[in-house]
């Protein structure tokens, strides 16, 4: 289904930055993706993304939101549908705002800059 879709408001709405013990080389990443349908415009979809990333003895997690208008030339689509089974596709605008907001954080408290690509979310 070709969907046309475009990102109307963004904003972190959370975000908590750690430090911790364990320095494991290994990388901790989580998130959660939650997609609702404007109740009064079958259009407009509120996107959520929770995120967790833990790497060299810190942690930042946060929650960031998302406001996009998807839409489908066949009215028979059903585009709530559609966002669903795929939603990590649909979610990457979310995705880079957090890989982005992890290297600007790590930056920020003096340490090497974390580059997080956004791929990295999709492996296991």
């Amino acid at each position: 289904m070709d969907l046309q879709k475009q990102v109307v408001h963004m904003h972190l709405k959370e975000l908590h930055v750690r430090d911790f013990e364990q320095t494991s080389a290994e990388i901790t990443k989580m998130y959660r993706i939650d997609i609702e349908q404007h109740p009064q415009d079958n259009e407009v979809f509120e996107f959520t993304l929770n995120f967790m990333f833990g790497h060299f003895g810190t942690q930042v997690d946060g929650v960031i939101q998302s406001t996009i208008i998807a839409k489908s030339d066949n009215p028979d689509d059903d585009v709530y549908q559609e966002l669903l089974s795929d939603e990590k596709m649909y979610a990457v605008p979310l995705f880079s705002k957090a890989s982005a907001i992890i290297t600007k954080i790590t930056e920020d408290r003096g340490m090497f800059p974390v580059i997080v690509p956004v791929e990295m979310w999709f492996e296991d």
